[in-house]
């Protein structure tokens, strides 16, 4: 035993030093990563070979459901790992290549339900989009609501508006009828909240000049807080729960040409499209299976890893569920009739990939089944697997270690082990329902649209989307109650000690993660109609009963803007209208409020009849700023800041309701 545990310690030692050195060299990440696999595989073996119950039927099925979860999980992370051998990163090409003949593009803009506060900020991006010619790009506002109000947009803003007379194959059969009208040699796909910023076409079109070249997918990145962010107080210290796939998991499968189509934010060739018939329809997430038929075709993807392209993600948490239940019964829709593995044309890794991103929706049903077995053990006395505390930690510790750190330092800060444990716990539930019931129960749910724009001046807590994480939540700490009671001897237990400690230990990981969970269904209002953005550019400013004077834009969108004035007192209150003027640009306003700070007068403002010159401005400030002016924000994506953060929080209102009582 002991030489047994001199090499679990030369192994742990070897893993850490591995994560240390893998942060500055790519050979100790590839250790680091070959580390895990070894010790994942030595573990796994153990498990099939001596910890799988025996004794009575329910324990087997139990054990024999865990060791399916456990080895599923490998099985993604390996191919997780797989990707992340070799970092990949896709030359830059500009528009130069093409020496002046530059093709025609149609950017399409789908639209059902979303308001025309926010097609208008998608459409204006794409008409100041830069590009060359600016008459060779022609925008297509496909409207599947047959909305007036949209018409009447699309003709002031003198773009093509596009009606059909039935909807069948929803936003599929929307792209179709669209790209039935238009003749450009590439077309642009935006979903109705994405705005493209000024640089988009500048920075994908240039790699079409290869013949292959079917089409480019750029991430889908967000001006809004998405709902674990905004519900856990978190804007500034996590970041959006699709960072890590848009930003790395995609940069990575451009190496093995099978880069996933998201459904906008991408440029394809025309010819690539109509060799496949169009937009692929008959399945609720048409995007992923379009990709997939181009790269059978022998088309080429890629994938530029830049933010050129902004949206809205859901507002709430039960939007999220609706999006992401839509993402899980449409990737099982799209293995049930075109299984990746029977695909002609694909290659090994294009269809181990696919296979795989399939495979991913299973992983709720894995999570779900890790949350409940110790719950059962402690509860029921049903065992999942028997061993005692050393066998686990010689043969678990390592295998989870280096799981953590492998994971941690191929997502470069994106994600983290514990914040993933804590997006996986939340949908858990609802993604194991929604595979089970695309699998076996025949689903008649169609395409739903997100909404967006979603906004609300009062805070409830959404109970539709809580109640299985609070069920598990009680069971998990009844569990944890009672285990405590047995190791402390207040309850007898028949039970060998050592299991409950490592059932223990089990469940106080799954409560962090059922803990903020819960806290996720907690619905903040959301008072702002648009996101503000930070533009500290000087202005000069008239105001009612003031000479003209100088101030800076503190922050602002197409609504308002919150200024400082370069002055110290404000004698006047008048409330009335006024002007500032920024580069040329007349920008008429109305004055809401006024303070004071640190020595300035602070203004607030609504805008006022904004010309056409002037929202174009104000959105090539904002919404639509070239990547090349962006400073994007950094995470460090840890939990444990947030129970502090929590902590802080409620000592600020227990002053607060000690001063209201003096």
């Amino acid at each position: 035993m002991t030489t047994i545990m001199l090499v679990e310690l030369l192994v742990i030692l070897l893993i850490l030093a591995s994560y240390i050195l893998g942060q500055r060299y790519h050979f100790f990440r590839q250790l680091l990563l070959a580390l895990y696999v070894v010790t994942m595989s030595v573990y796994i073996i153990w498990r099939l070979g001596w910890t799988l119950p025996h004794d009575n039927v329910i324990n087997m099925i139990a054990g024999g459901v865990l060791a399916i979860a456990e080895i599923g999980g490998f099985v993604l992370s390996l191919v997780f790992y797989r990707i992340f051998w070799r970092k990949f990163t896709r030359p830059k090409v500009n528009l130069n290549v093409f020496q002046g003949k530059y093709p025609t593009i149609d950017i399409f803009i789908a639209t059902y339900n979303e308001s025309s506060e926010i097609l208008r900020r998608s459409i204006v991006a794409a008409k100041i989009a830069h590009y060359p010619h600016g008459e060779k790009v022609n925008i297509y506002v496909g409207d599947d609501g047959d909305r007036p109000e949209v018409a009447a947009l699309a003709k002031e803003l003198a773009v093509h508006y596009v009606t059909r007379a039935t909807h069948e194959h929803a936003k599929a059969g929307n792209l179709n009828n669209m790209l039935s009208l238009s003749h450009g040699d590439l077309i642009v796909t935006m979903d109705a909240d994405m705005v493209m910023r000024q640089d988009f076409l500048e920075k994908t079109i240039g790699y079409f000049h290869e013949p292959k070249m079917g089409f480019i997918q750029t991430p889908q990145t967000f001006f809004n807080q998405d709902p674990y962010q905004f519900n856990l107080f978190a804007g500034k210290r996590i970041g959006n729960d699709q960072d890590f796939f848009m930003r790395r998991i995609e940069a990575q499968k451009d190496a093995f040409n099978a880069v996933m189509y998201v459904g906008s934010n991408a440029v394809f060739k025309r010819q690539a499209i109509e060799s496949i018939n169009g937009f692929t329809t008959g399945v609720i997430t048409e995007d992923m299976a379009t990709g997939m038929f181009l790269q059978a075709k022998g088309w080429q993807s890629g994938f530029i890893n830049e933010n050129l392209a902004s949206g809205l993600a859901p507002e709430t948490f039960g939007d999220l569920i609706k999006q992401r239940d839509r993402w899980a019964r449409g990737n099982i829709q799209v293995a049930k009739k075109w299984n990746p593995w029977r695909i002609k044309g694909l290659t090994f890794m294009q269809k181990l990939l696919y296979v795989d991103g399939i495979h991913y929706w299973f992983s709720g049903i894995y999570k779900t089944i890790f949350l409940i077995a110790p719950v059962f053990f402690l509860l029921f006395g049903i065992y999942s697997l028997k061993t005692d505390l050393g066998q686990i930690l010689i043969f678990w510790v390592p295998s989870f270690l280096a799981s953590m750190l492998a994971f941690n330092l191929v997502a470069e800060k994106k994600q983290t082990t514990l914040l993933s444990n804590v997006y996986e716990v939340a949908t858990a539930p609802f993604m194991a329902f929604a595979v089970f019931n695309e699998l076996f129960l025949k689903s008649k749910k169609g395409f739903a649209v997100t909404r967006k724009g979603v906004n609300s001046d009062a805070s409830y807590y959404n109970w539709g989307t809580s109640w299985p994480i609070i069920f598990l939540l009680i069971l998990s700490a009844i569990s944890f109650i009672r285990g405590l009671a047995f190791v402390t001897h207040y309850w007898e237990s028949s039970v060998p000690i050592e299991s409950i400690y490592i059932n223990l230990y089990w469940l106080l990981y799954n409560l962090v993660g059922l803990i903020l969970a819960t806290y996720v269904s907690n619905e903040r209002p959301r008072l702002r109609q648009s996101e503000r953005f930070s533009a500290p550019q000087h202005i000069r400013v008239t105001l009612p009963d003031y000479d003209t004077v100088s101030g800076t834009i503190l922050d602002w969108n197409e609504s308002g803007a919150r200024i400082q004035l370069e002055m110290q007192e404000m004698n006047s209150t008048n409330l009335g209208t006024g002007v500032m003027v920024i580069n040329h640009v007349d920008i008429n306003f109305k004055k809401v409020w006024q303070k004071k700070d640190n020595n300035r007068v602070l203004i607030g403002v609504t805008f006022d009849n904004l010309s056409d010159k002037a929202y174009a401005y104000i959105l090539s400030q904002t919404y639509a700023k070239s990547s090349y002016c962006l400073t994007e924000q950094q995470y460090n994506n840890r939990i444990w800041y947030l129970f502090v953060i929590w902590w802080l929080d409620v000592l600020k209102q227990r002053k607060a309701h000690t001063r209201e009582d003096k």
